[in-house]
């Protein structure tokens, strides 16, 4: 499969869905798998067909550092269960989609590690509100009109970290960092919540050039 046909392929998914009200899809995967990127290419593609999209990432609702790093840095479990606010993102925006109220997209900047409370965005019947980040597909979140999840081989993972997140350390501190803690965690995430299961479909991008889709 081609890149191109995995995005005619979603993109035919998220189209098909329910237009007389809004709708919510999840882009999840472990961390550096490529969500981000497919995500935007995806909203790119349905958005051009026509079709509303309202992009959101999980990133922008973590938790405070005091939260995220309580427990030891390189803690798998601690990443898992500290650094995303899974409260805040039903809240403001997968209770609201379910109802067709407006939505706010983010509650906190990573970067700046401060609180933020964006306007709120009106959603239109159809509007398809895209969320992409990990951990996703897990019960504190409930169910998704459509769940796309993303895996590659850790290895080429790590690779990807390798270049992406230099500004973290030495190649062997990124290296580490990569195994115990970010892939670590989900590992943890597959054993607690098994996504594979709740996945609508299941691309593995170890290649992102030519995909391959699992289920």
């Amino acid at each position: 499969m081609t890149r191109d046909e995995l995005l005619v392929s979603l993109s035919a998914r998220i189209l098909a869905l329910p237009d007389e009200r809004a709708v919510t899809v999840a882009v999840d995967g472990m961390s550096c798998v490529g969500k981000s990127t497919l995500a935007a290419q995806l909203a790119e593609v349905v958005s051009g067909a026509g079709r509303p999209v309202v992009p959101v990432a999980y990133d922008d609702f973590h938790h405070a550092r005091e939260v995220r790093h309580r427990g030891e840095r390189l803690s798998a479990q601690g990443y898992l269960h500290d650094s995303y606010d899974p409260d805040a993102l039903r809240r403001l925006v997968l209770d609201p989609a379910a109802t067709g109220d407006p939505v706010v997209t983010a509650s906190f900047d990573l970067a700046e590690d401060v609180a933020v409370a964006p306007d709120p965005v009106d959603l239109v019947p159809g509007s398809v509100v895209l969320v992409e980040g990990e951990f996703l597909l897990g019960d504190p979140l409930g169910t998704w009109d459509l769940a796309v999840l993303l895996v590659a081989d850790p290895a080429a993972v790590v690779a990807r970290a390798l270049v992406r997140d230099s500004d973290l350390g030495t190649p062997a501190q990124v290296r580490e960092l990569y195994l115990r803690r970010y892939l670590g965690a989900w590992s943890l995430y597959e054993e607690e919540s098994d996504p594979w299961s709740r996945a609508d479909v299941v691309v593995d991008l170890t290649d992102p050039d030519t995909p391959r889709q699992l289920g």
